[in-house]
């Protein structure tokens, strides 16, 4: 497998590795942005209306109820299809290839893969609505940030009445071994490039091994962050296809040896009171408690209903179609006039507490991420 340009995973990987075999790896930029032009919005939404129609692709659930919400309040009909950010890219590219635009407006993850395989052939184009003109920081506009996303470590509280965790080196201790749920990196690229930071700040790992155990960390592979996935995978890892059914097991009650999560997104603590979740996330894990990446807001550049896909940007990243995410926790909008939710830390915490990637770093090196990680599964 080549160690330089897998993008989503093996599901697709060689159809990938077909349209962008030998690229360059550097830090890719925003490809070309609609309207460039003034537009006058009040022509916009007319036509909008027009056309009557808007389709949306997204990695949110949350999705189908701002599309019902956008359609009651419009009169413009707004088809939500929801998939996993493997299924999304894998659709979008396959339908580029057959030339075919079936979407409109397009919510995605994993901005390395979105790039260089969406971006740079001019399949997805940016748009900055009024909204986002109003509210939104211009660091984050191009490309347009929907919302910040954040994925933490998870543990039962009924077991572990107080964080059990210290470190994330903790993970590959035998009171873990097999113990530990994480979705596959194979099915999710956002883990591949979560996982090259711990590749490219090997350094910390390495003094937090020290920190942790008071010894040197005797290593087997090339660095620390290959030695700890290493051992994390070999410690009996537990690979899983779903967030939600991480969540859930973690925070079943009545378990005797419940498994802790790695990884999973924290939106899923939404869910605690209506499953009766015995469920809390690590506060106390050092270097980082988690990790977190942007959800992009895209247009496609053969858009069928251009117009409506306008509309249907301003009103997502405005408060009010915001609000399916902005009622719940673990979703972030980079957008000033969104309240932030209640019973969430800010945004602010968060950041400050997380890792995130470096986009060129691991364009560059999450095949090879990818590659080490299957060998260590294979092995384990």
């Amino acid at each position: 497998m080549g160690k330089k340009l897998i993008w989503v995973g093996v599901l697709f990987g060689i159809f990938l590795l077909s349209l962008y075999a030998g690229g360059s790896g550097e830090t890719a930029k925003q490809g070309p942005s609609m309207a460039a032009k003034p537009e006058v919005w009040s022509e916009v939404v007319a036509a909008a209306q027009k056309e009557g129609k808007v389709v949306v692709y997204a990695t949110t659930s949350r999705i189908t109820l701002a599309a019902e919400n956008f359609t009651k309040k419009t009169g413009i009909k707004a088809d939500a299809h929801r998939l996993s950010e493997v299924e999304l890219i894998e659709r979008l590219n396959k339908e580029a290839a057959s030339g075919i635009t079936a979407a409109d407006v397009v919510l995605i993850e994993d901005y390395p893969s979105m790039m260089e395989t969406l971006v740079k052939p001019g399949y997805l184009v940016n748009y900055i609505p009024p909204s986002a003109r109003e509210g939104v920081p211009k660091e984050y506009q191009t490309p347009l940030v929907f919302a910040f996303v954040n994925r933490i470590f998870g543990y039962n509280t009924e077991k572990y009445p107080k964080d059990p965790f210290q470190s994330i080196w903790d993970f590959t201790l035998p009171q873990w071994k097999g113990r530990v749920m994480i979705r596959d990196l194979v099915i999710t690229g956002e883990h591949q490039n979560a996982f090259t930071e711990l590749i490219r700040r090997s350094d910390e790992l390495e003094k937090e091994y020290q920190r942790r155990f008071g010894k040197p960390l005797e290593k087997t592979e090339k660095n620390a962050g290959y030695e700890f996935m290493k051992r994390l995978v070999q410690n009996d890892i537990i690979l899983m296809k779903s967030d939600t059914t991480i969540a859930e097991s973690v925070g079943k009650r009545g378990q005797a040896d419940p498994p802790v999560g790695f990884f999973y997104v924290f939106s899923k603590h939404r869910d605690i009171p209506k499953k009766n979740l015995a469920l809390a996330y690590s506060v106390n894990m050092k270097p980082f408690i988690g990790y977190y990446y942007g959800m992009y807001l895209q247009l496609t550049a053969k858009a069928k209903n251009p117009n409506a896909a306008k509309v249907l940007a301003d009103y997502l990243i405005s408060p009010e179609g915001y609000k399916p995410w902005s009622d719940e926790m673990g979703f972030y909008s980079t957008n000033a006039k969104v309240p932030p939710y209640p019973d969430d830390k800010p945004w602010s915490w968060w950041k400050e507490h997380l890792w995130t990637y470096d986009p060129a770093y691991a364009a560059e090196h999450r095949g090879e991420v990818l590659d080490a990680w299957i060998k260590y599964v294979q092995k384990k």
